[in-house]
């Protein structure tokens, strides 16, 4: 069995930013040489959200906006703002990433490639704010 793994550092700019992140995972598989097994790709993060959708303006405006209405950033108050006396504005991130529930996402390799339907994109979603971010990409298989 073969085995890849490859941390992928960014930086990102806002609540909210999808970012791209297909072309690394298709690397990483390149460089796997695995030919038939699987990609995983991983946030360590509690306020971030790894999804599998498509690269349309539409969806994403869309996406923000129902996001705005289930876990307002403004106008609501959180229990999870303030922790020993200390104000941490995140509250929405955190309820956010629950309400989604991925954290990973795991595609399958066949003959080399990872089975992307034909609009699918790989994205990395920041749910608090601009800051340092991981992401983990593991590949195994034959």
């Amino acid at each position: 069995m073969k085995h890849r793994f490859e941390n992928h550092d960014l930086m990102t700019e806002a609540c909210g930013q999808f970012v791209d992140i297909t072309d690394d995972v298709l690397g990483v598989v390149e460089r796997s040489g695995v030919r038939e097994g699987q990609v995983v790709v991983y946030s360590p993060h509690t306020t971030c959200a790894v999804l599998i959708n498509e690269l349309e303006d539409g969806f994403i405006e869309d996406f923000l906006e129902l996001m705005d209405e289930l876990a307002p950033r403004e106008g609501r108050s959180y229990r999870h703002d303030l922790h020993d006396g200390e104000e941490f504005p995140n509250g929405h991130s955190h309820v956010r990433t629950a309400l989604l529930s991925s954290t990973s996402q795991t595609i399958p390799v066949v003959d080399a490639k990872p089975m992307l339907g034909t609009y699918q994109r790989v994205f990395f979603c920041e749910l608090d704010r601009a800051r340092p971010r991981k992401v983990f990409i593991q590949v195994t298989g034959e």
